[in-house]
């Protein structure tokens, strides 16, 4: 069996990962493991591959593989851009690393809320204009407990951000595209249908964009959506871009339509430096960082190698993409 690492070009860290992989497998024998530089290298290997771990595949590469090509491990969540029409339509296994980032994100969530409902910029403007504002700025803040905070898209993501919400005390209201009828459960308050959208709208003080970008999801959250958002609320986007209407977005902030937003990603990255976001002081922006950390890669061949075991005692797959839903 052969297994195509597209991950690294550094041959010291490439050494480290597979080091890695190899001591978390049961079976040793009988696999062998390929370094892939480049997507021009991998277009000369693939044909001989079983397995390709790598972060994306496009589909002029793909169609130089062969009926070998059992599995390919994507190590990202998002990987819609992977999804094209030939992958969808062969027998080929799709898994993600859904559920490397939750830990990461939900952080950077949270963070997110403190920074507007603790004044952070408003402490930033005090350190570099002396100002003394204590009372102007302690009439703003915002006390978590007992705030809604409302999920759109309940994966590992959205339920670690849940977990981290309940922490300080708010309530949780989430949706995801399966869920049938409204529901509690130890970490959500309301899990509801994604036909019921509008009450998370209306009814919740931060919203947190946590799902996969699809057909389904791209444009979600239109002018519409966000004219149903109390004035007082505050929306977060840590999944794709797309999935929020940009200009209609921008229209709310500048119009006060709503608090405030914070963005890690956007329709077109990186950020146009003439982006109108960047003027705005009721917007948090990040540089689609939120869900990197240092030991990201040790993370994916760990997760790899736990699938790999699965895979060669013919056991179910975990985070298997599933190619009618695309996620």
């Amino acid at each position: 069996m052969k297994i195509g690492l597209q991950l690294t070009q550094n041959q010291e860290k490439y050494s480290t990962l597979t080091s890695i992989l190899k001591s978390k497998l049961d079976k040793k024998n009988g696999i062998t493991f390929l370094q892939i530089g480049n997507d021009d290298e991998l277009k000369t290997k693939i044909d001989s591959l079983d397995i390709l771990v790598a972060y994306k595949i496009n589909e002029n590469i793909f169609s130089h593989s062969s009926k070998t090509l059992k599995w390919v491990h994507l190590g990202s969540a998002g990987i819609e851009q992977s999804l094209f029409p030939e992958i969808l339509k062969s027998k080929t296994i799709i898994t993600n690393a859904s559920g490397i980032h939750a830990g990461p994100v939900s952080e950077f969530v949270m963070g997110m809320i403190l920074y507007f409902s603790k004044q952070f910029l408003g402490c930033e403007k005090f350190k570099s204009n002396q100002k003394w504002a204590q009372w102007e700025l302690a009439r703003k803040t915002i006390q978590l407990k007992n705030k809604t905070i409302g999920i759109i898209g309940f994966g590992e993501i959205g339920k670690s951000i849940a977990q981290k919400a309940k922490a300080f005390d708010m309530k949780v209201i989430a949706t995801r595209r399966l869920q049938k009828k409204i529901e509690n459960k130890k970490i959500v308050d309301e899990l509801i249908p994604l036909s019921e959208l509008t009450y998370l709208l209306k009814n919740s003080d931060y919203i947190v964009v946590a799902c996969p970008l699809t057909p389904l999801t791209n444009g979600m959250i239109s002018k519409a959506e966000l004219g149903k958002m109390k004035s007082s609320a505050f929306i977060i986007n840590i999944a794709r871009g797309a999935i929020i209407d940009e200009s209609a977005l921008i229209h709310a902030l500048k119009e006060n339509k709503i608090a405030g937003a914070g963005l890690d990603v956007f329709e077109n990255e990186p950020l146009d430096k003439d982006n109108p976001l960047f003027e705005l002081d009721n917007v948090f922006l990040s540089p689609h960082i939120s869900g990197n950390f240092p030991e990201y890669q040790h993370d994916v061949v760990v997760q790899f190698a736990e699938n790999l075991n699965r895979y060669l005692s013919g056991k179910i797959l975990k985070n298997r993409v599933c190619k009618k839903r695309l996620y």
